[in-house]
């Protein structure tokens, strides 16, 4: 029913059978140079769970061309080039940030593959827009999508999908909601962000699952003004189209 298209799956301690209650798929990524073997390994245990590798911005130290080498070797078992991006909260130099970037969307070209994106802040924003007018093949999706309603609009007009976490049932997330009102059916994911992120309802306590996508797709329905199957079915649908995923 759900797809899940954003966890670190590998990083929960106690997954069991009813963490995946009505999931269709999960896109599992990994983060650092530790996690790429983690990630490669988790998602051969069970059919539901599809692979993206990359390094996040906060390890952008780690990405060498020994990483980009086994990500090539590995085109066959994975989906997208993920979790990348910009994040000038970390103490990683922007200009190694920006190195390792570029150096992962160069690859998504080479390998035809999505990316999936992390961007804290207004100039992670802004940087990325301006990288992403080098890239006329680059498709993906901003997870955890955390900005203004500018940044919204930028990001569908460059043809990127639009990924909610947990973060939009939140009671203070009044402008993400109202952002998630108006982006198009054809361009809306929802994740988890396992298992960090728990849904408002787990009051911020414990593991993030899959399962919880539902928390995700129950709010986006509420405020579009339409059913959770019709959220569960369109989001299903961007994300086998996205990532082509053989659901």
């Amino acid at each position: 029913m759900y797809i899940d298209s954003h966890s670190h799956l590998f990083d929960v301690r106690n997954l069991s059978n009813s963490d995946l209650k009505d999931i269709d798929a999960v896109i599992v990524l990994s983060y650092s140079k530790a996690t790429i073997s983690s990630a490669l390994d988790f998602c051969k245990s069970n059919s539901k769970y599809y692979c993206a590798l990359g390094i996040y911005p906060g390890f952008a130290n780690e990405y060498t061309d020994e990483i980009e080498k086994f990500i090539i070797s590995n085109r066959a078992n994975i989906c997208a080039i993920g979790e990348i991006g910009l994040d000038e909260s970390y103490e990683i130099p922007y200009d190694r940030q920006l190195e390792a970037l570029h150096r992962q969307l160069d690859l998504a070209e080479k390998l035809s593959l999505p990316v999936s994106i992390h961007l804290r802040t207004k100039r992670d924003f802004e940087t990325f827009f301006n990288i992403l007018t080098n890239y006329k093949n680059i498709k993906g999706a901003l997870h955890c999508f955390n900005g203004d309603l500018i940044d919204c609009q930028q990001a569908l007009e460059l043809g990127f999908y639009i990924s909610f976490a947990c973060n939009i049932t939140y009671k203070g997330r009044v402008k993400l909601r109202e952002i998630a009102k108006i982006v198009p059916d054809d361009k809306l994911l929802i994740e988890t962000d396992s298992p960090s992120m728990l849904p408002a309802s787990f009051a911020r306590k414990g593991e993030n699952v899959p399962a919880n996508t539902h928390f995700v797709a129950e709010t986006i329905a509420n405020i579009r003004g339409c059913s959770i199957d019709k959220i569960a079915k369109i989001t299903r649908d961007n994300a086998i189209k996205l990532f082509n995923l053989k659901v």
